[in-house]
C-alpha cells in the first residue's frame, strides 16, 4: 500500500523543478545582444548593468515567450508543497507516538512544513500575478517615449521593479531549502531515538525473562534437594507455571512497536537535506558571486528538486502506510489493556 498524497508531490516536485531548469536554460543560453553590441564586445551582464533599454526590452519579450513554463512551474511547486504538509503531519504524529515522545521537535516539524507550504503558496501567487501584470505593461504599454523623452525610461523602472520582485523571491527559496534541511534533521533524530528506545525497551524485556527463568531453576533445585517433609510445605510447581521460558520477546509479547522508518530511508534523508543545506548558502552568496553561486543553486535545484527529492518522497509514500498501521495498532492493543486491567 502506497501512499498517494506522497506520489502526487514527488511527481510535482519533479516537473516543477525540471520546468524551472528548462525556462532557466532557455532564457541563458538564448543570445540578446545586437550586431553593434556583439562588434563592441559588450557582455549581456554589461548591459543589464546599465540598464539599456533596447537590452531589456529584448528581455521581456523572451520572457513573454517563455511565460507558460514559469507559471506552470510555480504552480506545481505549490502544489507539491501543499500535497506534502499531510504526510509530514502524519508522520510527526505517528514518531511522536500520539503526542507523547519528543513533542517539541515534533510540533517544530509540523511547524516547517505548514509555514513552508504557506509561505511558498503565498510567494508564487504574488510573483506570478506581479509577473503577469509586468508582462501586460511591457506588451501594451507605452514604455519608449514619457514626456518627450526618448530614452526607454519605462523599460528601466520595469527592470528595476522586476529585480526587487525576484530579490523577494530569492530569500524564500532559501527559506524553503533551509526549511527541507530542518524537516530532514528531525526526521533523522526522531527515528535513531526511536530506534535506541526499541533496543532498550528489548534489553529490559530480555533481562526480566531471564531473570524469572533462573528463579525457577532455583526453586527446581532446591524443591529436589529439600526432604519429603519439607517439600510439602514449598508452593506446588504449578504456581511457577506462569513464568515464562528463558527466550527473546517478540514484538507481539512485549507490546513494543518496532521502529516507524528504516535507518537507510533517514540516512536517505539526512543526504537529501545536507544538499538542501548547500542549496541554501548558495542562494544566500549569490549577492557575492552571482554567477558562481547561480550556477551552483541551478545545479543544486535539478539535483534535489528534480531527482533526489522525489525519490525521498516515494520511499516515505511506501513505509508511511505500514508505520501509521503499526501504530495505530499498538495504540488500539494498549487502549484494550487499560480496560481490562480497569474491569
Amino acid at each position: 500500500m502506497w501512499d498517494i498524497k506522497c506520489i502526487a508531490a514527488a511527481m510535482c516536485f519533479a516537473t516543477s523543478n525540471i520546468l524551472f531548469a528548462v525556462h532557466t536554460s532557455r532564457l541563458l543560453l538564448r543570445p540578446n545582444l545586437t550586431d553593434d553590441d556583439e562588434e563592441e564586445g559588450t557582455s549581456s551582464i554589461e548591459l543589464w548593468k546599465e540598464l539599456n533599454p533596447t537590452h531589456i526590452q529584448g528581455q521581456w519579450a523572451r520572457m513573454s515567450e517563455e511565460r507558460p513554463i514559469m507559471a506552470s512551474a510555480s504552480l506545481l511547486n505549490v502544489v507539491a508543497w501543499f500535497l506534502m504538509i499531510g504526510p509530514l503531519l502524519q508522520s510527526a504524529w505517528v514518531l511522536s507516538r500520539g503526542g507523547r515522545r519528543l513533542v517539541g521537535p515534533h510540533v517544530l516539524l509540523a511547524m516547517l512544513a505548514v509555514c513552508g507550504g504557506l509561505v511558498e503558496l503565498l510567494a508564487r501567487l504574488f510573483y506570478v500575478g506581479m509577473m503577469n501584470a509586468a508582462q501586460w505593461l511591457a506588451r501594451d504599454f507605452n514604455l519608449d517615449d514619457w514626456g518627450g523623452n526618448a530614452e526607454g525610461i519605462g523599460w528601466r523602472v520595469l527592470e528595476m521593479i522586476h529585480v526587487v520582485t525576484r530579490g523577494m523571491l530569492l530569500w524564500i527559496d532559501a527559506f524553503e531549502s533551509l526549511a527541507l534541511f530542518g524537516i530532514f534533521a528531525l526526521l533523522f533524530y526522531s527515528v535513531t531515538t526511536e530506534t535506541a528506545l526499541v533496543k532498550r525497551e528489548l534489553a529490559r524485556k530480555r533481562s526480566t525473562a531471564t531473570e524469572n527463568s533462573i528463579m525457577k531453576d532455583v526453586f527446581e533445585t532446591s524443591s529436589e534437594c529439600e526432604d519429603p517433609e519439607e517439600s510439602a510445605s514449598t508452593p506446588p510447581q504449578a504456581a511457577f507455571q506462569a513464568v515464562p521460558e528463558r527466550s527473546t520477546p517478540s514484538s507481539e509479547s512485549t507490546g513494543i512497536v518496532k521502529p516507524s522508518f528504516t535507518k537507510r530511508f533517514v540516512y536517505f534523508g539526512l543526504f537529501v537535506g545536507n544538499i538542501a543545506l548547500l542549496d541554501f548558502f548558495a542562494e544566500v552568496f549569490r549577492f557575492l558571486n552571482w554567477r558562481v553561486f547561480g550556477r551552483l543553486t541551478m545545479f543544486t535545484n535539478i539535483i534535489m528538486g528534480g531527482l533526489l527529492f522525489p525519490i525521498w518522497l516515494l520511499c516515505l509514500a511506501w513505509q508511511l502506510p505500514g508505520a501509521t498501521v503499526r501504530f495505530e495498532t499498538a495504540e488500539h492493543g494498549a487502549r484494550i489493556l487499560l480496560e481490562k486491567r480497569a474491569k
